[in-house]
């Protein structure tokens, strides 16, 4: 114990300043470590849990394309056992359902081949030659220019069963044919005819190799009436499509998906020839399926291994060959009620790869910022020598990244202000940082799990621009001041009924807007929201017009375009500065049909993948076939004319839907180039509607067309060479 009058332990002091210094790194470094460690956990959940969701999708379609892939052919199976001529069995000439079945291979792509087998042993056979290998050609002396072959096996009373083969071209035209007595081909020992003797419905075969197509397929059959007297339906369906399924739906472009069977023998994969297995038994070729253990793929030999065939759906992990793996299987029922498995791979590197690179960027941003920032911060810190709650309840709120701007701290001492001033530049600098990137954006983006950073990505969107009639003549004449207010309150109620309507405003261009649908978030019904959107900002323009009008100003009539299509949508620019935008010809289109409306006198030009995507509901009318400047294709535009529904603004009256059904008539007789009735019926509209512009430039030239008809090969396409 120390004497009472011994001098009191002295403590190490330290400098304020690197106090300060000290404090601020240690903040700077948890809030850009605490930012780097969130971002990426979170960014990695959710990137897992995008990848889960596109895996189950992927699931689910190829769920919906088995059910269509074979609901069509057994519709077909019964709905043909129905026909009349099967009674009549086939003659050495042939059959009855001849037409019909290669309508339905011309139909049905994956329909490879139909058939009738009969109880007395007759047959009749249709197969799509274009699909089979030269051998199997060769085999059946198929001759050069042949699409269908025909096979018949007939019996005349007292005569031999005799087989003949013809084969016809494009016009369905027989190229030749040729015959063979006592065949050794009997359909009632085949395994199609006797799997639909055993049962009341369309059965199936399983998948096997088809011999003469060397693909994989099943063959479905059904017994069209009890025996003896009747006999089978059989088709042959390919299974390339759900092997095309499988190279066009990936997780992402090192993925891969594949479907196989209970014995793991692969049903569907990108490449459809790699899944024939070819051997050798009692001296002759053998084909097969391959297995995930026999194609010779690492990558399927561990799934093999791992998966569980019982379970219902299970997300795996493994490594192959240095590279990390995440596997979805699900499991779904087929066309005969067995299990198949449909499995999504996908290497972990491409899901969480741009998230570490994102936040290497975001944490090298953070410690650049605290090394600037440390000198300011010393020469501040030295000159400090008053009580800083105020300062410090400001760095507090800067480590929680709450950056609004707030009353400025007064003081008469020299050091506070200058470190209030030091704290508010610091502030005000990454406030400042934040408004080159859109918050609401970045909020939509994480939600729906997007990548972020440069870069896009291909997406089906509906774009829409407007511009105004006249504006510049209008800003000529108007005091600048005056023009700028009236040009704000017309893009504020225009751009409420874009984002009322769910609509993503890109920029605006002078007097025009840009606005898109479908980007950043999902919208299924793009289209639609589009189209509403655009007759919400004609009737807002409207009643802004009547209302300047009214005051004796200007009015802004506005004229929009809408147009449906694949672009690239993403953030495109440089580390410096981002937009995030939406480039193509789908958005160089929408342009141009904005500025047709010009020629048409139109409010609203909208192209037909639009009005084919929008939906019902709303009226429309044909105005014409055009190639616009900047364009290659001719597309069919329409003018969208109102909205059937409970927004009284938005409906067409009744008198305007009448002539729309005569403008729709008028146009059928366009289109059939019937000139002289299409010409009256369009000069009976214009007279009724003088200000109707469409319909008197079409009446001028159905006129023209009258008197000098276009060449037969003409297109129907007016084009364009001016915007």
């Amino acid at each position: 114990m120390a004497p009472p009058d011994a001098p009191p332990k002295r403590r190490r002091r330290y400098p304020l300043y690197l106090n300060i210094l000290t404090i601020f790194l240690l903040l700077m470094l948890l809030v850009a470590g605490s930012i780097t460690w969130y971002g990426y956990q979170t960014g990695s959940e959710r990137a897992m849990i995008a990848s889960r969701g596109l895996m189950h999708d992927i699931v689910s379609q190829f769920a919906g394309q088995l059910g269509h892939f074979f609901g069509k052919a057994s519709s077909f199976l019964v709905l043909t056992s129905e026909h009349p001529g099967l009674i009549q069995p086939p003659s050495r000439e042939g059959h009855a359902l001849r037409g019909l079945f290669i309508k339905a291979l011309i139909s049905h792509p994956q329909f490879f081949g139909m058939y009738l087998g009969y109880d007395d042993g007759r047959f009749f056979q249709v197969v799509r030659l274009e699909s089979m290998p030269p051998q199997a050609l060769k085999d059946i002396k198929s001759p050069q220019g042949a699409l269908y072959g025909v096979r018949t096996i007939a019996q005349e009373p007292g005569g031999p069963r005799l087989m003949t083969w013809r084969f016809l071209d494009a016009q369905k035209k027989e190229l030749s044919s040729w015959s063979l007595s006592a065949p050794a081909y009997d359909p009632r020992e085949r395994p199609w005819f006797k799997l639909a003797q055993e049962s009341g419905r369309v059965r199936g075969s399983g998948y096997y190799v088809f011999d003469s197509l060397l693909e994989p397929g099943m063959t479905l059959s059904y017994r069209f009436a009890p025996a003896p007297g009747g006999g089978v339906l059989g088709v042959d369906v390919s299974a390339r499509t759900l092997c095309g399924f499988t190279a066009e739906h990936k997780a992402c472009p090192s993925g891969l998906t594949v479907v196989f069977d209970e014995q793991k023998r692969l049903v569907a994969y990108p490449e459809v020839k790699k899944i024939v297995k070819a051997s050798l038994k009692d001296g002759k070729q053998v084909l097969s399926l391959a297995t995930l253990d026999n194609l010779g793929d690492p990558l399927l030999r561990e799934l093999s291994r791992r998966f569980d065939p019982l379970a219902k759906e299970q997300l795996l992990n493994f490594e192959v060959k240095g590279r990390e793996y995440a596997a979805g299987v699900e499991r779904i029922r087929d066309f005969q009620d067995r299990w198949d498995y449909v499995a999504v791979l996908v290497p972990l590197d491409e899901l969480i790869g741009p998230i570490i690179q994102s936040n290497l960027r975001s944490l090298v941003i953070s410690l650049l910022i605290m090394l600037v920032s440390i000198p300011l911060v010393v020469l501040v810190a030295r000159r400090i020598s008053r009580p800083l709650g105020q300062v410090v309840a400001e760095t507090r709120a800067m480590r929680n990244l709450q950056l609004e701007a707030t009353e400025p701290i007064n003081s008469r001492i020299s050091e506070i202000h200058r470190l209030t001033q030091s704290v508010a530049t610091m502030k005000t600098t990454l406030r400042t940082f934040s408004r080159y990137v859109p918050v609401d954006l970045v909020r939509q983006l994480v939600v729906s799990g997007k990548e972020r950073g440069l870069g896009g990505e291909k997406r089906v969107l509906t774009l829409m621009f407007s511009d105004v009639q006249g504006f510049t003549d209008m800003a000529e004449h108007m005091d600048p001041e005056a023009l700028m207010l009236k040009a704000s309150q017309y893009f504020s109620g225009l751009c409420d009924e874009i984002q009322a309507n769910q609509g993503t405003i890109d920029k605006f261009i002078g007097d025009a807007i840009m606005a898109f649908w479908n980007a950043p978030l999902e919208d299924q019904a793009h289209a639609a929201h589009a189209c509403r959107a655009a007759l919400m900002c004609r009737a807002r323009s409207q009643r802004m017009d009547q209302a300047w009008r009214e005051a004796g100003q200007p009015i802004m009539h506005t004229r929009l375009g809408l147009h449906t299509g694949e672009v690239i949508v993403g953030n495109v620019g440089a580390a410096q500065r981002m937009d995030y935008t939406a480039l193509g010809a789908a958005v160089n289109l929408a342009s141009r049909l904005e500025g047709l409306n010009k020629v048409y006198g139109t409010q609203i030009l909208a192209s037909r993948a639009t009005r084919l995507a929008a939906g019902e509901g709303f009226v429309w009318r044909a105005v014409d076939q055009v190639e616009p400047k900047g364009t290659s294709e001719p597309t069919l535009i329409y003018e969208l004319v109102g909205l059937a529904g409970d927004l009284p603004e938005l409906a067409p009256d009744p008198v305007t839907l009448e002539y729309c059904d005569r403008w729709e008539a008028a146009f059928a007789l366009y289109q059939e180039r019937d000139w002289p009735g299409a010409a009256q019926a369009f000069a009976a509209l214009a007279g009724e509607r003088p200000s109707d512009q469409a319909a008197q430039l079409l009446a001028q030239r159905c006129a023209a067309f009258t008197a000098d008809p276009p060449p037969p090969d003409w297109d129907g396409s007016a084009v364009y060479t001016s915007k």
